[in-house]
């Protein structure tokens, strides 16, 4: 008798995959989920990356990316989470970053964009983003949770 009521319960599953840039990824139900049912993606990129984009491989629904967030469907749910190298971080406490041989105090929430290169990939004036070339400094900054991807 069970095994018929599994069979008309109308659960459906949630598979999340992920590229070599996210650490983890999973969804907060992952099995027998009901048509409707709201379902969070936790996902953590790896050190340098970012979330670039929820693709969905099968089951027709929308990640809202702000929330991480979809309303399940009626069919089986894959999604890829893919990720991107991050360029754009946020200062989440006063440091000192050297820009064009200039020693410059960056305060908290500044956003910095970095370059690949040397060669700038985005200049953002309106908000005050400043484009700085990577280098070791920064990357210990990166490593010490000073600099984070946004």
């Amino acid at each position: 008798m069970r095994m018929i009521l599994d069979l008309f319960s109308g659960g459906h599953s949630v598979t999340v995959v992920k590229d070599e840039g996210i650490t983890s990824a999973s969804a907060s139900s992952t099995t027998d989920v009901q048509k409707d049912a709201e379902v969070t993606l936790t996902v953590t990129p790896a050190t340098n990356y970012a979330i670039g984009e929820y693709e969905v491989l099968a089951g027709g629904v929308t990640v809202d990316p702000a929330t991480k967030k979809f309303t399940m469907g009626e069919k089986d749910v894959v999604i890829a989470v893919k990720s991107k190298k991050a360029n754009a971080y946020v200062v989440t406490e006063e440091c000192m970053i050297e820009v064009n041989n200039a020693k410059t105090v960056f305060h908290a929430n500044t956003k910095v964009i970095l370059s690949k290169n040397g060669v700038p990939m985005d200049v953002e004036v309106a908000n005050g983003g400043t484009v700085i070339a990577m280098s070791d400094a920064v990357q210990n900054l990166i490593d010490a949770n000073i600099l984070i991807p946004i």
